[in-house]
């Protein structure tokens, strides 16, 4: 691999706060690449068949969202932060991220810590003490009961009939909560 490469791929990992030591630990946890050639009589068949090589393409979509989980985690808040931000104590953080009622979007880390990490963008619109952000919320699943990569660009992509406004930013303008939450029992489900 060329110096330009290595030094490619440092930048886009600084740019992204993902250290190259987690880089590493993703790639390691990726399978490797079937040592074995198919030969050629087998190849003809699978062209045939309309099927090309396979070597990178299921490893790119894992690779990409382990690396999205990464960057969320570290551009997220614990609850320590939280509790400073909001002037609560940490135990009062805790309780609104769980249970029928939770009022804040939350999700444990995944390297096995029990840590509890906060998306930063719902303190930053505003609508972390919103009712209609807590209805929001518990009409959707619990972000460890499905993937908190997907629920997050849920909350925040730019959607048309919002006016191109995200979910979170269309609630934060006063947008009504309860077409939102109305509209929560599509997550999950495919376009």
């Amino acid at each position: 691999m060329a110096i330009a490469e290595l030094d490619r791929i440092t930048q886009l990992a600084s740019d992204r706060g993902i250290e190259l030591s987690e880089l590493i630990e993703v790639l390691e946890g990726l399978p490797e690449r079937p040592h074995g050639r198919l030969a050629t009589a087998e190849q003809d068949v699978l062209a045939a068949l309309g099927v090309g090589p396979v070597d990178k393409a299921p490893t790119r979509p894992v690779m990409a969202g382990v690396l999205r989980r990464r960057q969320l985690e570290h551009t997220a808040l614990t609850t320590g932060q939280v509790a400073e931000l909001l002037e609560r104590d940490p135990s009062r953080i805790r309780q609104r991220l769980d249970g029928p009622r939770r009022s804040l979007l939350g999700f444990h880390r995944q390297s096995g810590l029990r840590e509890w990490l906060l998306p930063g963008f719902q303190f930053e619109l505003g609508v972390h003490d919103q009712p209609g952000w807590a209805a929001l919320l518990q009409a959707l699943p619990q972000a460890d009961e499905t993937s908190p990569t997907a629920l997050v660009a849920w909350l925040t992509s730019p959607v048309a009939h919002l006016g191109g406004r995200s979910r979170a930013q269309a609630l934060a303008d006063g947008f009504d909560p309860q077409v939102l939450v109305a509209e929560a029992a599509t997550f999950g489900m495919p376009a």
